[in-house]
Formats: C-alpha cells, structure tokens, sequence
C-alpha cells in the first residue's frame, strides 16, 4: 500500500489542506500496479490527493473492501482467479455489500471475449476501458471525474443522513421523536409501547420560564437513556411526552419493571436555577399490539392522566375511555339528528318548600327521544360534551323553559355546564332569548354544574349573570369541584346538596355530618339550601328538622313532561 501525496511546492502559495481518497487496484498482474502506481505519482490532483491500496486478486479485493469502507474508486481487472472474478465482484459489491458509492471503473485486455455494451448493461460500472487505451491522460481523467463522483455522493449522503437526523430526532434533548417511532413500528408487529408524560409540565415552564423547562426534558431524558437505553428504545414525542418501545422484546415481568421505572423518575431530583424537585409522571401501555399502536397507547395514558398523577394504564377493550369513545360514536348522531327533528325534550321536577310542600319552581331536565323511548341524560350527557353539542342543548333547554315560565308563571331553573359558560355569546343569548318570549329574570334561574373548576372566564359570566337579577345556584354541591373556597369568588344565591349525601342520610353518620357542615356555611353566608333525592318521608323529616329551605325528588313527584298552570 503507498499514500501519495501531490503537493504545490510553489513558495507563492500557501499550503492547502487536501481531502484524501483512496482508489484500489485490482489486477493479477504485477506490471499493471507498477505502472498505474507510477502513473499516479505523476498526477497532479489540484483539489484533493489520493492513497493507493492494492489487490492481486478478487479474494485479496474483498478483504481490502472489508477493511477499508472509504474506498473511492475502483480499477477492476475482469479475468483473474476465474474469467469473470472482476465482473463477480463488481456484482458482490452492488448487490451484496451495497455499496452505491464507490465507483467502479472496469480494466481488461480481453474486450472481444466480453463486450462493452453487454458489461455495461449486466453490471452497475461506472466506466469501461480497455487496458491499451487507458493512457495517462485517460487515466488522470477517469480518476479525477471518479472521485469527483464520489465526494458529490457523500456530499449529498451527508446532506441527506443531516436532514434526516434533523426530521427524526427532537433538537433539544437529542433523542428520536415520532416520526422515528412511526418508521421503526411501521413494519413490526406485537410491539409494546410504553408512553411516559409529565404531570403539571406546562406549569414548570409557567412559573420556572422555559429555560427551566428545558432543563426538566434534558435531564429526564439523559436520565431514561442512561438507565433504560440497554433494554429499551427512548424516544422524546413532544413537549412532556416521552416514549418507549423495548429492544429484544422480553416482556417477562414487564409490570414490575414499569412500576419501578416511575418510582425511579419520581426519585429523581432535578435542579436548575430555583427548580429543586422531583417530577410526577403518568404511564400508558399498549401491551404487544399489533394495530394502532400509537392510538391505543394515548388512550391508556389518557385514562391513567384522568386517574391522577403516578398511575399507569395498560390498554384493554375495558378502558373506561373507550367505552366513552363507543358511547360518543353511538349517541353523538342521535344527538345531532334529535336536534335537527326537534326530539330533544325538556322534563320539570318541582322543587318544594319545606314547610308547605309547594312547588316554588320547578328545574329543567332534558330528555331525549329515541324510537318512541324517551332517554334520561345518563346515557347522552357524556357523548353531548365530547362530540361539541352540549351548547345546542342548553339553548334548546333555556328556550324552552323562558316558554313555560311565559305559559305558567312559574319559575325554572336550567342546569348550565363548564362547557355553556365557555360560549362565547353565553350571556347576549340568554338575555336575547328572555327578551323574545317576554319573560322576567326574576321567572329563570341557573344551576352551575361543576365536573371541572371553574375558572376565572367562567366566574366573569357567573358573575354577569347574578348583576343582571338572575338567582344562581351551584348544584350537586359537595362532590366533583366545588368546595367552600372556590364560592367566595362567586355571586351565588343557592346550594344544592348532591342527592348522594340526601338519600341515605338517615343511616349514614358521614353523610350527616358533610350536610352539617354545609348548612352551618350556608347560613352563614345567607345562602338558601336546596336537598335533592328526597325519596322518601324518613328522607324528607329527617332534611326538614336540619333547617333546609328547599327538597326536590321523587317523594313528592318525578320529573315531568306537562306541569299545570300556575294557580
């Protein structure tokens, strides 16, 4: 092997740092190396010197392409051990090494036995010569366009695998992001993916900056590749969503090893700047799935999300969230259909006056007709909220509750949502609906319903609301959100006791207690007190004796569909 270096020795030029390339000649003939040797050392490669390595034989040349990967120009002899050992090989190095880089370039002195136009067209060469014509001029031209290939194909290899680091890995913490994940499950079945999120991220980078945030995803991910890398692939998804799918597919004691994972990351401390603390995590898996992978691994983090902080999911036709899913899918057309054919219903159950047993007012409940069945709000309500129509139905409900207080002179309330308070137009429809059938705010009131806090914009329109003359009222009080803090915030009238405290309460010594103490804040606050699920007369003296203002529930009528006149 011989490095041959063609330098300027001109003292006007500086000296340039030349990239080296190595070109391999293959031949059995001694003479044919001395010559293209010596041939090359009178070369002068203006933008690059090569490095010459040797091969006696196709056997030798393989051992040499084994050794050396940067091979970049090949000079090929075609009968050697056998006839065709140069064409052989040629073939090994396309189609059984794959390598489409190095570039080849066919030598022989027996051109009548195999035709150029046939090698040319059989084998991926990139040129042909006949040993008698490839003088020194043709030499130093075919060398110098080969390599020239050569380094514009690693230019565009390097320029390829770059962009496709960059499209296949998250820039901050370095690891494979989705796109990757999606490439390496695209082909492979019975996977398992373990999805891994951070619990209250979005609140570290809003009271701890960005840069803090930051530091929280690189140090989790440094932490997963250096304990996990071995067993598992790592991949950061997005923001607070990290993933992993496991290398060799050993699932034995897979549920341990996930539970210890997470009480190895809520051990791990991470400091930056005035961050001192651990992180909490939620887990979703989809256990040697073949199908969706991705989706089914969501929708088990979804539900370990919605469980609580530290729990982990495994994917099953039993999650709660997919029967969600199928009961959204299943009720969210027969909702949309019932609203367009005016089958959305508006029922009233009376709410009473402890000490007469008269209906004061009465609440608006939705129904909805199906097939000649009339459908209580437990089987749609849910499906309503997650398919975008829960707004719809509280205006259907609020119109027709305005009709019946204009018919009757009674008084309703009509149950609003987090969701209804979000609208926009919330507040403009209400008073624009009042307005149009002539009825006194003094005729309608409100129930706030709580599955989540409400929040600042919902307080505004709670508070709108009650400066316009509305009553309002938080019903099911005691259970979901609501708690006597968040009330100091609000312009109430009303609470209503969830009807779990009110039906079992004569036996239940808690249940006691909780109504206790929400009578004891009522009063204090001058709140008026309403008990639901009164069912019966023990339910009903028993409510009665602890000062309640208001009961409601099927001791004294279930919901209706006509109600009389006022009398």
């Amino acid at each position: 092997m011989l490095e041959i270096n063609f330098a300027d020795e001109s003292t006007d030029i500086p000296e340039i740092k030349l990239d080296t390339y190595k070109v391999l000649i293959i031949d059995d003939e001694q003479s044919i190396h001395d010559i293209t040797k010596l041939a090359l050392t009178n070369m002068n490669f203006v933008h690059f010197k090569v490095e010459v390595l040797h091969a006696m034989s196709a056997a030798e040349a393989e051992m040499v392409l084994l050794e050396h990967k940067d091979i970049a120009l090949a000079l090929v002899d075609v009968v050697m051990e056998t006839p065709t050992a140069g064409l052989d090989l040629v073939n090994k190095i396309r189609n059984e090494y794959k390598n489409e880089f190095i570039r080849l370039v066919i030598r022989t002195g027996q051109s009548n036995d195999i035709p150029a136009m046939d090698v040319i067209q059989k084998y991926d060469i990139d040129d042909y010569k006949e040993k008698t014509e490839l003088t020194i001029e043709k030499l130093y031209t075919t060398v110098r366009n080969a390599i020239k290939q050569y380094r514009q194909l690693i230019q565009l290899q390097t320029k390829y695998e770059e962009t496709l680091y960059q499209m296949t890995h998250d820039s901050l913490t370095k690891l494979p992001n989705r796109v990757q994940l999606n490439n390496d499950c695209e082909f492979e079945t019975n996977k398992t993916l373990i999805l891994i999120d951070i619990i209250g991220f979005s609140m570290i980078n809003d009271t701890n900056g960005f840069m803090v945030g930051d530091m929280v995803l690189k140090e989790l991910a440094a932490f997963l590749h250096s304990m996990y890398s071995d067993e598992y692939n790592i991949y950061h998804l997005e923001a607070d969503l990290f993933a992993l799918t496991i290398i060799d597919g050993n699932l034995t004691d897979l549920s341990y090893r996930i539970e210890k994972m997470k009480k190895d990351i809520s051990e791990l401390l991470i400091i930056a700047d005035n961050f001192n603390k651990t992180i909490d995590t939620t887990f979703g898996v989809a256990y040697q799935s073949g199908n969706n992978l991705m989706r089914k691994a969501e929708l088990a983090l979804k539900e370990a999300r919605e469980e609580g902080k530290n729990s982990i999911k495994f994917y099953s036709n039993d999650l709660k969230i997919i029967k969600r899913i199928e009961n959204t899918n299943l009720w969210g057309s027969r909702i949309k259909e019932a609203i367009i054919e005016n089958r959305i219903k508006t029922f009233f159950q009376p709410i009473v006056d402890f000490k007469t047993k008269e209906p004061v007012k009465y609440e608006s409940l939705v129904r909805l007709e199906y097939e000649n069945e009339i459908y209580s709000p437990w089987h749609f309500l849910d499906a309503a909220k997650y398919s975008g129509q829960l707004y719809e139905i509280f205006k259907i409900m609020l119109v027709n509750s305005c009709k019946k207080a204009k018919e009757t002179g009674f008084s309703f309330s009509v149950n609003l949502t987090n969701t209804d308070l979000l609208q926009a137009d919330c507040v403009e429809y209400i008073i624009r609906t009042l307005q149009e059938c002539e009825v006194d705010t003094s005729l309608i009131s409100f129930e706030i319903l709580e599955n989540n806090s409400i929040t600042g914009s919902q307080q505004d329109v709670i508070n709108r609301l009650s400066s316009l003359g509305f009553e309002i009222a938080i019903d099911d009080f005691g259970v979901h959100c609501s708690n006597f803090g968040q009330l100091s915030d609000l312009s109430i009238t009303t609470l209503k006791i969830d009807g779990s405290f009110i039906k079992n309460i004569c036996d239940d010594v808690d249940s006691q207690i909780i109504v206790k103490s929400i009578m004891f804040f009522a009063k204090s606050k001058n709140l008026k007190v309403v008990a639901e699920f009164v069912c019966s007369e023990e339910v009903y003296n028993y409510t009665k004796e602890l000062g309640i203002d208001y009961a409601q529930g099927y001791y004294f009528s279930e919901p209706l569909e006509y109600i009389p006149e006022k009398k």
